[in-house]
């Protein structure tokens, strides 16, 4: 190889030998001098790069002496041609004194100084073609780079290079290395050139340190301390076992009033046919018992978790670290599927074109994040959900309407009467017995499910839950009850005012929670009764399988697949949560937020111990040690990694997740701040009802007592001003939506006034009727 591609740089090269300059109708002074190069390099009229590069220069350029001509040469170009064809001259004398040619002469050269202290003259030729070598890599680097036209000036005539001793010509090939490196060639100069007379790196003074590339980011530095990881890999064995309860329990209850049908028929069923104004079931279903007027007191009530002595139990007899029910673990369940999946959107297809252009992600209600109590005892934890809300949760009208309508709907008028605040008690039974629930153990917890309704023509055990679905005025615009429970339900399909608007809401925000406890109770499926806290306009069963296809895809046992892996994850992450204070009760907070690849988990002490350094002033700026935790997941189909959210809608290739929790070393400051950030996205605003202002809305929702307890002006709770705000446009078109339907429902029961009803069952007189309703009204409503 010649000694000039030797010293070009190896891009250079490599981009010289890429491809050949080809002849066309353009001239060769219209060709960039690196085109030539490339075309010299691959001549095939020259062997040696060498000879053939100056010879062409000096065929080309022959009248092209000290100036910039019509040739188009640069300054740099033009003083390359002279250097080109003073190097031609020493060449060929070079060549008549070793008349065996210098191509291997020149290879067999070392590159450093003779190893001799006196001159010799055989050397001279080389010297001098190293120094014109020299001179043309320097110049290479600027022969396509554009210059500014400058005014031209007279170059002093310099004395040709005397003969030297070989280790002085050496040193002055580095001076004149130097000297054509300072020409101005439009670069600037070359600040990572390292001192020749120190031999400092001069690149440490004028630039910054830089220990990584500048377009790529720094090398991640450790930033926890503790981690671990592991795999979930397929397997055959049920997620959940059977544990029998300890205690008696009451039967399942059933469906009445005929809406055993609707689990056996798809799609909805309407209360009354809106087209024949036939009701298929009784007619007395339409009106529902106002919430207030309902006793829940004399009903068993819910069971927290903490309180379960059976689930307290079954822990110890079992030997599992953590109890739960399905309304505390549910929300933890799925933001584990949404590390999973990686926010996989749902399945929409079904719908009509209204929804096309819908979004398919989950609600902002679904993604909140869940915050849970581990209350810990003998070694063991019941989680809970998180007690901060508990005192809000009487201002809920949907939490007690739920309540209702389930003893609504599995009791006959007779049966439901007795529960109504006007009426007289149900006759207390000699043995009080426990709601029916089902128990169940996975490798680390066990789990509690109520068990709302039974039919034993179902598959699999027959149980399935009831769901009550509010409108979606309700749903969005909470606390404007009343008026919004003009709503109605026109039409089967539709953006607005439709069946179809509801169940795809229902994907979007309920289906992923319905089938998680689903699962854990061992159920189905549900169903569910669509209203507007005033009125009943229809009904429909959904099962498992309908809800894994809108959530995971058509594949058959996707949905045991997820929920597995989540349970799994589950049982690490409580584990990693609880070790952060050991013996103690936690507060945990769970959240993925969408677009991002991991979870976040912030722990705190449920009791902390206050340091005694801080006094009692200090104690409203003092909040107790928080650590996070991130949670990570990866998913491979066989051996090759893929997306969470294509592993969820395989079957054909086994789905492994590759999992990492981590223990981050951030202060408690930090944590604090990103716990702080995910407690506010929990926070929702409540919109101020119609007819009230920002001075009487306070009043109105100390006022709301659902449940009927009696509270005191100390214990009532109360919400500051800035939780409300002005309802936005959106919630105005709901509310004249609404506005409009109680208009004409008002409209509708004064046509309807006296006369009888018609359904599948028969007809219905006015005056029968009116006595169903006697049982289920207060007088006065009754005059109403």
């Amino acid at each position: 190889m010649s000694t000039l591609r030797r010293r070009l740089p190896p891009f250079i090269v490599s981009r010289c030998l890429s491809s050949r300059f080809s002849n066309s109708a353009h001239t060769l002074k219209d060709v960039p001098l690196s085109k030539r190069l490339r075309a010299l390099i691959r001549s095939p009229d020259e062997t040696n790069l060498e000879e053939g590069l100056v010879r062409q220069y000096a065929t080309e350029h022959s009248q092209t002496e000290h100036s910039q001509n019509r040739s188009g040469l640069s300054p740099d170009s033009a003083a390359l041609v002279l250097a080109a064809k003073e190097f031609l001259q020493k060449r060929q004398s070079r060549q008549s004194s070793h008349p065996h040619g210098n191509n291997n002469h020149a290879s067999a050269q070392p590159p450093g100084p003779p190893h001799t202290s006196t001159p010799n003259k055989e050397h001279e030729p080389f010297l001098e073609s190293e120094r014109v070598l020299k001179s043309f890599i320097n110049n290479l680097n600027n022969l396509d780079s554009p210059k500014k036209k400058k005014k031209k000036k007279k170059k002093k005539k310099q004395p040709p290079p005397q003969t030297q001793a070989p280790d002085t010509a050496y040193q002055s090939l580095d001076t004149l290395q130097n000297s054509v490196k300072e020409k101005p060639s439009g670069w600037g100069r070359d600040e990572l050139q390292p001192n020749q007379e120190t031999g400092e790196d001069t690149a440490s003074t004028t630039f910054l340190d830089r220990s990584f590339a500048p377009h790529l980011p720094p090398e991640p530095t450790l930033s926890y301390s503790r981690r671990i990881e592991g795999l979930i890999e397929p397997t055959d064995r049920p997620t959940l076992l059977d544990v029998e309860p300890p205690s008696e329990q009451h039967p399942i209850a059933r469906l009445s009033h005929g809406l055993d049908r609707v689990l056996f028929n798809p799609g909805v069923h309407w209360l009354q046919d809106p087209r024949s104004k036939v009701y298929n079931f009784p007619p007395y279903l339409e009106s529902i018992p106002k919430v207030t007027d309902f006793a829940f007191e004399r009903l068993g009530g819910f069971i927290k978790s903490s309180r379960d002595n059976d689930l307290w139990e079954l822990a110890r007899r079992e030997n599992r670290t953590f109890a739960g029910s399905t309304s505390s673990l549910s929300g933890i369940l799925s933001h584990l599927y949404f590390l999973l999946s990686r926010d996989k959107d749902v399945n929409t297809d079904n719908l009509s074109r209204h929804f096309g252009k819908e979004p398919r992600n989950f609600t902002l209600g679904q993604r909140m994040p869940a915050s849970v109590l581990l209350n810990y005892r003998d070694g063991r934890y019941a989680i809970d959900s998180d007690s901060d809300k508990e005192q809000f949760a009487d201002k809920n009208i949907l939490t007690w309407m739920g309540t209702l309508l389930e003893k609504f709907l599995t009791s006959t008028p007779e049966e439901f009467a007795p529960y109504m605040r006007f009426n007289s008690p149900p006759p207390t039974a000699e043995k009080q017995l426990r709601d029916a629930y089902r128990y169940s153990k996975s490798e680390k917890m066990v789990m509690r499910s109520q068990l709302d309704c039974v039919d034993s023509r179902l598959p699999g055990t027959g149980v399935f839950d009831i769901k009550t679905r509010a409108c979606v005025p309700i749903r969005m615009d909470l606390f404007n009850f009343d008026e919004n429970s003009g709503y109605l339900i026109r039409s089967q399909t539709g953006k607005l005012e439709s069946f179809e608007r509801e169940y795809y809401d229902l994907i979007r925000s309920a289906f992923l929670k319905y089938s998680f406890q689903v699962r854990i109770g061992n159920m189905d499926g549900v169903i569910v009764a669509y209203h507007n806290t005033a009125r009943l306009f229809g009904f429909q069963y959904i099962s498992l399988q309908e809800m894994d296809e809108a959530l995971f895809g058509n594949g058959k046992g996707v949905g045991n697949m997820v929920f597995d892996k989540c349970v799994t994850l589950l049982e690490k992450v409580l584990e990693e949560a609880a070790a952060c204070f050991p013996g103690e009760s936690v507060k945990c907070t769970f959240e993925k937020m969408e677009g991002e690849d991991v979870m976040n988990v912030w722990v705190q002490q449920e009791k902390p111990e206050v340091p005694k350094e801080v006094e009692k002033e200090d104690m409203g700026a003092w909040s107790p040690p928080t650590r996070q935790l991130e949670v990570r997941a990866s998913s491979f189909l066989g051996q090759r990694p893929v997306r969470g959210s294509t592993a969820v809608g395989c079957v054909d290739e086994p789905w492994t997740v590759h999992w990492s929790i981590s223990k981050l070393m951030s202060s408690d400051d930090d944590a604090d701040a990103a716990l702080a950030d995910a407690k506010a996205r929990q926070f929702r605003y409540i919109e101020i009802p119609t007819g009230l202002d920002p001075h009487t809305v306070e009043a109105m929702f100390a006022a709301l007592n659902f449940g009927g307890e009696v509270q005191s002006e100390e214990t009532r709770p109360t919400l500051p001003s800035h939780y409300f705000r002005l309802p936005g446009p959106r919630t105005q078109e709901l509310r004249d939506i609404s506005r409009a339907g109680g208009r004409e429902t008002a409209q509708k029961m004064i046509e309807e006034e006296g006369r009888a009803k018609v359904w599948l069952g028969g007809i219905v007189e006015w005056e029968e009727l009116q006595k169903v309703y006697g049982m289920l009204r207060r007088e006065e409503e009754e005059a109403k």
